[in-house]
């Protein structure tokens, strides 16, 4: 499901683009220049291949859809977090292992994290073994996914500029065509500076946000992972609920805790 903000940002940079252009003329259509959108899409494609191997890029786009889609990681989420390690304390401690791996849910048993966690628990590793294999796990994962983010960033950069290249081939057939005739100069200026528009557009409205947001949610993810990575050490030290809760919450602000006695109200 897409986040409200994004929505709110996608919603309000078009429709305010669009009112700016019907309150300014009727002729429409003059902004709409297919030629002009494959130059600037094609050619910042193109050089981002040149840039990046053919699987870097299409995981980056990949990554911006995604991101637009997906909601950011709340307060909420790491409060449901703690709530479930603090189950997982009990039940570990109850039924061991195979208790643990039989409580997570269709949705945890996906969680490739969470699930790496329940396999080195299971391995029989212990708390120190579990931090540093869970630790260079999340920073290996970091370090993949950072080059999403600037492979989106370095598509914003190239966006504007091949639209300015299309601008100037736009100029160069204008006037190779225009001949003495002048009256078709405002015409044909207007559509070459299409492209630019496009290119800005592009860039500033979806590469440069979008990788913003992707940076964001593998900030936040990261700060989820290292939550996890704590949990799956205190299990393993088998510590009690009330050490795995006051531990845990030390992750998000004090409004948004996490208590026993309010699960058990």
């Amino acid at each position: 499901m897409i986040s409200f903000s994004t929505l709110i940002g996608i919603t309000a940079g078009i429709g305010l683009f669009i009112l700016a252009i019907m309150s300014s003329t009727d002729n429409y259509m003059m902004f709409l220049s297919l030629a002009s959108a494959m130059m600037v899409i094609g050619s910042t494609f193109a050089a981002s291949l040149i840039s990046f191997s053919f699987l870097e890029v299409m995981h980056a786009i990949k990554a911006m859809f995604q991101t637009l889609a997906a909601g950011r990681t709340t307060q909420g989420h790491l409060r449901d977090l703690v709530q479930r390690f603090v189950e997982f304390s009990r039940v570990y401690r109850d039924g061991g292992i195979s208790a643990l791996e039989d409580s997570l849910s269709p949705k945890e048993k996906k969680d490739e994290f969470l699930a790496l966690g329940v396999e080195l628990m299971g391995s029989g590793y212990k708390q120190a073994d579990i931090r540093v294999i869970m630790g260079d796990a999340m920073d290996s994962h970091w370090q993949r996914q950072s080059l999403e983010g600037k492979i989106l960033n370095t598509m914003g950069v190239y966006a504007p500029g091949f639209g300015m290249v299309g601008t100037i081939v736009g100029l160069i057939i204008m006037l190779d065509n225009m001949g003495d005739d002048m009256a078709n100069l405002g015409k044909g200026l207007a559509l070459a500076l299409i492209t630019t528009l496009y290119g800005v557009l592009l860039a500033n409205l979806l590469f440069k946000p979008t990788a913003a947001q992707v940076t964001e949610k593998q900030e936040q993810e990261y700060f989820r992972n290292q939550l996890i990575t704590d949990g799956f050490v205190l299990l393993a030290e088998k510590k009690d609920a009330l050490v795995m809760q006051d531990r845990l919450n030390a992750y998000i602000k004090p409004s948004k805790r996490f208590t026993i006695v309010e699960a058990n109200e």
